[in-house]
């Protein structure tokens, strides 16, 4: 048998390496949108189940299976003012596979806590702002007070005795107590928890006579009358609470404060896994459907862009720098 040799020229070989090159580069865009999600897609909740990172959640899930085509599970991984969740997902392969859904404590724990195991800007990657809710002063039934300035009158009476139940060190509930004590000249306890749940918990059971809670999971609980609300540190009224007045009402102009929620990814999250989960959570806080139940939780929609996140979280650690100095807290 004979074996004939064919000698391709130059000018060949390079169409034919061309035109590989080519069909390689035109696969790489259909092999890429198959590649994510090809299983389940973790969120992580650093909080307790039941408060509002837990809520928030379960909201977006429906939108994000639809729009991703795999399930979308929570996992509750609580503790250290939601340091604990934080950490697993700082640590968890940037595969789209395992997110984070946190809150405005977030950003604002490295002015309390040197000692985090992680960076909130070098080890994170934003992907969307769900919420943003407003908090509300309010204090046991049992405590004799009515307004913002008998509260005040009540705790200078007794320095250092009345206590704040907070989410924990770091927390939201923490840093605008602290401001609260600093602006009015009082002093009180700080009472940490490992949830907003169980801080409101004690509220309600008379343990603790007073916290900030966010007005979306407060609502509920000042309209049954487990908790009196004293003022909200919206901007103006709430439509959800038009009778509470607010903090500027009653004379404090530049006391205003709102606690997002938003979702997370580790570092070297790839921008397209950020722009499709991005897209689906804006579908979802577009709907009719969406601004009706925030409405009905006392939620306003942030949504955006990844950057937007970014800034935020920017500009809130900056203030809670600014309370920690001004209020004289040691971090920890």
């Amino acid at each position: 048998m004979r074996f004939i040799a064919v000698t391709a020229g130059t000018n060949t070989l390079s169409l034919i390496a061309a035109a590989i090159g080519a069909l390689g580069t035109l696969a790489v865009p259909a092999q890429a949108q198959q590649a994510w999600p090809q299983k389940p897609v973790r969120i992580i909740v650093p909080f307790g189940a039941g408060g509002s990172a837990d809520t928030m959640a379960r909201l977006i899930i429906p939108t994000l299976q639809e729009g991703l085509g795999q399930p979308v599970l929570v996992e509750i991984r609580s503790g250290a003012t939601g340091s604990i969740g934080a950490d697993h997902v700082a640590r968890s392969a940037p595969d789209g596979y395992t997110l984070l859904l946190t809150s405005g404590a977030f950003a604002m724990s490295p002015a309390l806590n040197t000692k985090l195991p992680y960076d909130i800007f070098r080890d994170f990657t934003p992907i969307i702002g769900t919420s943003n809710a407003p908090q509300v002063l309010v204090v046991h039934p049992s405590v004799p007070v009515k307004t913002v300035k008998d509260l005040v009158a009540f705790a200078k009476q007794r320095p250092g005795e009345l206590g704040w139940a907070t989410a924990g060190i770091g927390s939201t509930g923490h840093m605008t107590g602290s401001y609260f004590a600093g602006l009015v000249g009082i002093s009180l306890n700080h009472v940490p928890y490992k949830s907003n749940p169980a801080a409101g918990a004690d509220v309600i059971g008379g343990h603790v006579p007073l916290m900030f809670d966010q007005l979306s999971t407060a609502s509920a609980h000042i309209r049954s009358g487990k908790f009196r609300a004293l003022a909200i540190t919206s901007p103006k009224r709430h439509p959800l609470l038009p009778e509470i007045p607010t903090m500027a009402e009653v004379g404090f102009p530049t006391f205003t404060t709102s606690i997002w929620l938003g979702l997370l990814g580790p570092a070297k999250l790839p921008r397209d896994i950020v722009d499709k989960v991005n897209a689906e959570v804006n579908r979802y806080l577009a709907t009719p459907a969406a601004k009706e139940r925030f409405t009905q939780l006392g939620l306003d929609v942030f949504g955006g862009t990844p950057e937007a996140l970014g800034s935020r979280m920017k500009s809130d650690l900056a203030a809670a720098q600014k309370t920690v100095q001004i209020a004289g807290i040691k971090p920890q």
